[in-house]
C-alpha cells in the first residue's frame, strides 16, 4: 500500500482521525544514500488529523536498515524506531503559526504523499556510523601495518618512530 491520499477523500473525514498501519518499501532510499546498503519493508503507524485548514500526520516508523561498520566495513543490521509529525496545508487560510511549531507543506496537485517525506526523515535520523558486534568484543584489531586504538589500555607507548628521541635529553 502506498501512503498517499486524495484531499476530497480526506475532507469526507473532516473533524475525525484516520488510524494509519501499512508496511510499504522504500527502495528509493539506496539510491540516494549509498551508505544504505538494504532497508526492510517499513511499517508507519499513527493518526491523522483532518481539519478544514490543515491534515496533520503523527507517524511512528519501524524498520531496519544495513550500514557498514564503521571499523570494518562489514554489513551492521541497525534497527530504528522514530517519530514524525506533518502538516499538511488544504487552504490558504492556515498560517505558519497556527501548526503548533510544525513546518507547514502545500499540498501539489490535490495528492498528499507521505513517501517521500517518511524517506527524508529516515535520512535525517540515519546515524553517521555505526559500529559491529564483532568489533566491540574483539579488543585488539590489527591489519598489516594498522591497529586499532582505543581508549582503553595503556597510554604511555611510544610510536616506534620517535623511539630513539626518547634518548636525546639524557646525554
Amino acid at each position: 500500500m502506498v501512503l498517499k491520499w486524495s484531499v476530497p477523500d480526506l475532507m469526507k473525514n473532516r473533524d475525525e482521525f484516520l488510524e494509519i498501519d501499512e508496511t510499504i518499501s522504500i527502495d528509493d532510499l539506496k539510491e540516494r544514500d549509498p551508505e544504505v546498503r538494504d532497508i526492510s519493508p517499513v511499517r508507519v503507524t499513527g493518526l491523522a488529523s483532518i481539519k478544514r485548514e490543515a491534515v496533520t500526520f503523527h507517524l511512528t516508523i519501524d524498520g531496519k536498515m544495513t550500514l557498514p561498520c564503521s571499523v570494518t566495513l562489514e554489513d551492521v543490521l541497525y534497527p530504528f524506531r522514530m517519530q514524525m509529525s506533518e502538516t499538511f496545508r488544504i487552504n490558504d487560510h492556515l498560517s505558519e503559526d497556527d501548526a503548533e511549531g510544525e513546518q507547514v507543506h502545500d499540498v501539489e496537485g490535490e495528492i498528499i504523499d507521505l513517501t517521500p517525506y517518511i524517506i527524508e526523515e529516515i535520512l535525517v535520523q540515519k546515524p553517521i556510523r555505526v559500529v559491529s558486534d564483532k568489533v566491540k568484543e574483539t579488543p585488539h584489531l590489527k591489519g598489516n601495518g594498522w591497529e586499532l586504538l582505543t581508549d582503553e589500555g595503556p597510554s604511555d607507548r611510544i610510536d616506534p618512530r620517535l623511539e630513539k628521541l626518547k634518548h636525546f635529553f639524557d646525554e
